[in-house]
């Protein structure tokens, strides 16, 4: 008797994903760079689950001798072209991605902040900085140009730990 059987890695890229957020929070002065972590799991729990769906799909709909040629195809692809076709392919063009929808809005976040992390191309900034007083224990406030605040606001480490426990729900939705 012929079977067929794989071997996944998403399971516990997830349940790795799961854990990390607990160990991300941030102190009084620093984002906890444990986020990275969390960053670089969390999408290639995405991408293996994506492409676990393809491969799934490749396999029921192709001659087994073809199967690959015409998965491959579709991995090929980024990940959010991915995450766009995926839902189309497993209904057989009955059902679209909702890209409005909160879970996919989630984990094209998480996808451009895989990218910024693994593709860091961190420029230097020339910014002026206005110092205030010295204060009663001889520490000075200082006030950050806006554009600079703004990179700050938007740095990778300062995701949320409620963020990232709704990315790893997505990731579960999406594992269902």
């Amino acid at each position: 008797m012929e079977m067929h059987f794989v071997f996944t890695s998403s399971r516990g890229l997830i349940e790795s994903a799961e854990y990390l957020p607990a160990h991300t929070e941030d102190d009084d002065a620093f984002f906890n760079s444990n986020k990275y972590s969390f960053i670089l799991v969390a999408a290639p729990s995405l991408e293996s689950l994506l492409n676990e769906g393809i491969i799934s799909w490749a396999f029921r709909h192709f001659p087994k001798a073809d199967h690959k040629r015409h998965a491959t195809a579709f991995l090929s692809m980024n990940l959010s072209k991915k995450l766009d076709v995926l839902g189309f392919l497993l209904s057989s063009g009955k059902l679209i991605t909702d890209n409005e929808s909160k879970i996919y809005q989630t984990l094209i976040n998480l996808i451009k902040l895989r990218n910024e992390v693994a593709h860091s191309k961190d420029f230097y900034k020339e910014t002026d900085i206005d110092y205030g007083e010295l204060d009663k224990d001889g520490g000075r406030s200082f006030l950050l140009a806006y554009d600079i605040s703004k990179l700050m606001n938007n740095h990778p480490l300062s995701i949320e730990q409620e963020k990232c426990q709704f990315i790893v729900s997505s990731l579960k939705h999406s594992a269902r």
